[in-house]
């Protein structure tokens, strides 16, 4: 195994003098800053959602609710469309760090001007400033996520974003759970205009409190300061698409992103019309526990994920991830009954669906995190805020499509809904499903690689050692000792590149030991010229492709004072 020079390696920007930043740990003062920054924007975005949303559902009949959530998710989410490519442009060409602290400041702008909006009363303002702190947003996104492997080291990627995702799921939470506590009549008065002084304590502290946080961060070189600014949003939206295409791998993660984020808001908005649906005493209390039951899940399963990972980024979890979405909206659509009864007390079936939802939430971290962590490691730096822009663009057209369709499923059709809330989770389960054969057949080697980690490393207490002297690209040919037959799947379960490895035809000679070995990579070789040839011209070729190829050479313990110099032991 050669050795790479620490110099600039894949994932690292660098400053004026070529010197790529120093790395920070996930304890650095930096790191603890950009989390405290996310986690105090994600939480005012959604207390300003759901607190317009509340004084929405005030302004309109019963029939028209699954519209206004609809229109206030859609207003967040539609300016991370239009401004996609600025987003990509401001990240590549200026300070990731001196972005994310100007958009902290406009977020102070904006919560200033929701306080005006709900004195004046007029929902349609309300809505449009949740459009503003929608592009503010937008605006931050591929900043916040760039900056992330130019402040870490790769080894250190999938763990920052479990933290990350962490910590926007519990902000998601407190955001929820404010923003619906404040939307009350009990405590802001009728359409929040008699105590509008609370909410403007919530909305401007938090975002105060997020700029001062955002001060924290250090310093990080522009990427490519001869960046033009896109006057054409439309076209470079175009250009920063091909940009990602260029990468199919990047492609098929930043589509994997989408379906995720697609699939998260339809839950989001549907768990408000279930509970609904449910109960005889509804109150909006009742949505915030479910909500919070998945948010909690996801932040649980983002922190497993960064564990599981290994200091690598590792897709083989992502198998795990989809068919767990599947199968817990498949139980949730089997809750029936009431969930809150006329009393207000809580039923057997309301907490069977917090428990499906935790669960759920764990396999959204397990399939949200390894697609981050690889979408950021893999960008190259010249162009890493194009491509996030242009996985974000991806991203929230798929949320903005999930918000309609929404409001279209939820329509009324004599006087109820086209398809209940029930049937949305069951749409949600069916639609999985072949997003997760995909994944098993594409990455076949990556899900195996990880079961085989999984069990080693709930067996076995394993150490790796120089780790950091593996090639990032490249191929390479592995020579380890054959001590015993753990010797292949530890190496195999412990790698983070993918390996071919020299097999002995004699132990494959059944079809289906013959076809897993074909699944993972295997090369046979017979005891035959005709095969050895075939064996080593495989093994260049895996080689020229960048892959790992490994064969092993079996060690034979030999007492020297017996044998002679004839010996081929000795």
């Amino acid at each position: 195994m050669h050795q790479v020079q620490p110099s600039t390696a894949r994932g690292q920007s660098q400053d004026a003098d070529g010197e790529p930043p120093q790395h920070a740990s996930l304890r650095s003062t930096t790191f603890i800053g950009l989390l405290v920054t996310q986690f105090l924007g994600a939480a005012n975005d959604n207390i300003l959602r759901w607190l317009v949303i509340g004084i929405g559902k005030e302004y309109v009949d019963k029939q028209h609710i699954s519209a206004v959530l609809a229109v206030g998710s859609g207003c967040l989410v539609l300016p991370y469309l239009i401004l996609a490519a600025p987003a990509g442009y401001l990240a590549d060409r200026y300070s990731k760090r001196e972005v994310i602290v100007r958009c902290k400041l406009a977020e102070i702008a904006i919560m200033a001007l929701a306080v005006a909006a709900i004195l004046v009363g007029n929902v349609y303002f309300m809505f449009v400033v949740v459009a503003l702190i929608g592009s503010q947003a937008a605006l931050f996104g591929p900043a916040k996520l760039g900056s992330i492997p130019e402040m870490l080291s790769p080894s250190k990627i999938s763990a920052a974003n479990g933290l990350i995702g962490l910590t926007t799921v519990i902000a998601t939470v407190v955001g929820t759970g404010v923003g619906n506590w404040l939307s009350t009549e009990k405590v802001t008065g009728l359409y929040g205009r008699e105590r509008w002084w609370i909410s403007a304590l919530v909305l401007l502290g938090v975002a105060i409190a997020g700029w001062i946080a955002s001060l924290f961060i250090m310093h990080l070189p522009a990427a490519d300061p001869g960046r033009a600014f896109p006057r054409d949003f439309a076209k470079q939206t175009l250009r920063d698409l091909k940009t990602l295409a260029h990468d199919r791998a990047l492609l098929r993660v930043a589509l994997g992103i989408m379906f995720f984020w697609t699939f998260a808001m339809l839950f989001q908005l549907n768990i408000d019309q279930f509970v609904e649906e449910g109960s005889k005493d509804f109150a909006q209390t009742h949505v915030t526990i479910l909500l919070g039951s998945l948010v909690v899940g996801v932040g649980f399963g983002s922190v497993l994920a960064g564990a599981w990972s290994g200091g690598k980024v590792e897709l083989g979890i992502l198998p795990l991830g989809a068919g767990g979405l599947a199968f817990f909206a498949f139980l949730l659509y089997t809750v029936q009954g009431v969930l809150v009864d006329p009393a207000g007390a809580y039923t057997l079936s309301y907490f069977a669906a917090a428990i499906f939802l935790i669960l759920l939430g764990v396999s959204a971290g397990l399939f949200d995190v390894p697609l981050a962590s690889y979408m950021q490691d893999r960008s190259p730096p010249e162009h890493r805020g194009s491509i996030l822009a242009a996985s974000n663009f991806l991203t929230f057209g798929g949320m903005l499509l999930a918000s309609v369709v929404y409001w279209f499923l939820r329509r009324p059709v004599d006087g109820e809904a086209y398809l209940s809330s029930r049937e949305i989770f069951l749409l949600c389960g069916l639609a999985t499903v072949p997003v997760f054969i995909y994944i098993i057949l594409l990455i076949p080697q990556s899900t195996i690689k990880f079961l085989a980690w999984l069990l080693t490393h709930s067996l076995y207490r394993i150490h790796v050692y120089g780790r950091e002297n593996i090639p990032e690209q490249g191929g390479a040919i592995l020579v380890p000792n054959h001590i015993s037959w753990l010797d292949g799947l530890l190496m195999f379960a412990t790698s983070s590149r993918q390996i071919r490895m020299l097999i002995d035809a004699e132990l494959i000679d059944t079809w289906r030991a013959h076809g897993f070995a074909r699944l993972m990579g295997g090369i046979p070789i017979k005891p035959s010229p005709k095969s050895t040839r075939q064996a080593i011209e495989m093994s260049r070729e895996a080689v020229a492709a960048g892959d790992w190829f490994a064969f092993f050479r079996k060690v034979v313990s030999v007492d020297r004072g017996s044998c002679n110099a004839s010996s081929p032991e000795c």
